[in-house]
């Protein structure tokens, strides 16, 4: 998960996301422990607020918007393959892949 968390990370940052960054941050900082609470956490996939609902609003869609959701889909979608997934992973996951073949 760690590595996938990094991607994220790096697109937030990227993106000029800084807050949510540094929330991504101190989870990887932390222990396995924290990491595996934080990647089924609200904050992450959560609803109004939460890292997938908010990050990168404000950016373009075709460039920084869009890869902070394929970092977000390429961490969900092994979250669901490992079984370690937060009762709305599938949820965004699917939205960020329909907005993809969508051209949205």
């Amino acid at each position: 998960m760690r590595e996938y968390l990094g991607r994220l990370l790096e697109e937030l940052e990227r993106g000029g996301e800084n807050v949510l960054a540094s929330r991504v941050s101190s989870a990887l900082a932390g222990a396995d422990a924290d990491v595996d609470a934080f990647v089924v956490s609200n904050d992450l996939w959560g609803g109004s607020g939460s890292i997938a609902d908010q990050a990168g609003v404000g950016l373009r869609r075709a460039s920084g918007r869009r890869a902070i959701e394929t970092a977000l889909i390429e961490l969900g979608d092994r979250q669901v393959q490992v079984g370690k997934v937060n009762l709305r992973t599938a949820m965004w996951v699917e939205v960020f892949k329909e907005w993809r073949r969508d051209g949205i």
